[in-house]
């Protein structure tokens, strides 16, 4: 959803100047912007084997408790196609029969762990290949949905909730205007793993009509494992992985109905060191979309520096991309985030 800027000074200028009186929020208010530059010896590339500079997308963001039950929180983007509400929802949080959480508008769904985090809050720049490619969606997935969860009883440490969503569909199906509605799962358990250590695994699993005239549906299934190593002065380290399997279908007025299953995964560990400093390295391999008996893999290496806090980020990351039966293509990445406000460009 696209609007012009005269609808985002009004939204902006509004929420400044409220005054606080009983009955209005005034919301927190925070901007996040990024600088971004590279070069690569991509042939596909426009700019290829010269440098680039340009502004990233920046985010506006704002997020209130509106009572003791109820918050709210909306993430404008701004890139060069306009503005967008990226996301726009309401959280229930206390109050609901049972320890029921409730959920509703636009957010980037719990399918796993890396697809609810917005991409400035990764410890390296770019999503993984394989999630970009399997993800519904053009930048995730991300859509209008409803979702109500559970935190379900347990011995110890453990942790175990269980979610589900009703999904607008629109991600399985971006072509077409028709509403068909998807569904989402997820369960996850967290736990100690002794006094250094935690661990998060979880199972997700997804479904919407690819095609709705054709009654085509789609699915997705994948499953996550996070352990997190703590040490002395604030040092830790991260290592996650996730897989998935999407089984999806097109329609051409020539060759017809095809079926297509393609599976992928991405892989890293993340090395942070008094909370400044990072570095680390990912992998990641998906079968490729159209032809998946081919399958593409990339290596990144990324290092991480916050200049006195986390207001301001620096990174850098080397990949090399090895798409089969093509010739291997490197590229250098750096990348300055900065915002302002209480929502920081968090680390990972």
């Amino acid at each position: 959803m696209r609007f012009n800027t005269q609808i985002l000074s009004a939204i902006l200028m509004g929420a400044f100047s409220i005054p606080g009186m009983a009955g209005i929020v005034n919301p927190n208010i925070s901007a996040i912007g990024q600088v971004l530059s590279g070069v690569t010896d991509d042939p596909g590339s426009v700019n290829m084997n010269e440098a680039t500079l340009e502004l990233g997308e920046a985010e506006f963001i704002m997020e209130a408790a509106l009572n003791p039950y109820f918050k709210g929180w909306f993430t404008i983007a701004a890139g060069d196609e306009g503005f967008e509400v990226e996301e726009a929802y309401g959280t229930w949080v206390k109050g609901l029969p049972w320890g029921l959480g409730m959920k509703a508008g636009k957010y980037r769904l719990g399918f796993g762990k890396l697809n609810p985090v917005h991409p400035h809050a990764y410890p390296f720049q770019e999503t993984p290949g394989a999630w970009s490619s399997l993800m519904p969606g053009e930048e995730g997935f991300n859509e209008v949905a409803v979702q109500a969860s559970i935190l379900l009883p347990s011995p110890g440490s453990w942790a175990p909730l269980f979610s589900v969503d009703l999904l607008q569909g629109g991600g399985f199906h971006p072509d077409e205007e028709k509403t068909a509605f998807g569904w989402l799962g997820r369960f996850g358990n967290s736990f100690l793993l002794g006094d250094g250590a935690a661990l998060e695994a979880g199972v997700s699993g997804a479904t919407g009509m690819d095609h709705i005239e054709e009654d085509l549906r789609g699915y997705l299934a994948g499953g996550d494992l996070k352990v997190k190593f703590f040490s002395p002065g604030s040092s830790q380290l991260t290592l996650q992985g996730e897989g998935a399997f999407r089984r999806s279908h097109s329609v051409d007025s020539v060759a017809g109905v095809a079926s297509e299953d393609r599976m992928g995964f991405y892989a890293f560990a993340d090395f942070r060191y008094h909370t400044q400093y990072n570095a680390g390295v990912l992998y990641d391999q998906v079968e490729r979309a159209g032809d998946p008996s081919l399958v593409d893999r990339t290596v990144t290496a990324f290092v991480g520096f916050a200049v006195l806090e986390e207001s301001t980020l620096l990174r850098a990351a080397y990949s090399y991309s090895m798409p089969q039966g093509e010739d291997g293509t490197n590229a250098l990445s750096l990348q300055f985030i900065f915002s302002m406000g209480p929502h920081k460009p968090h680390q990972f």
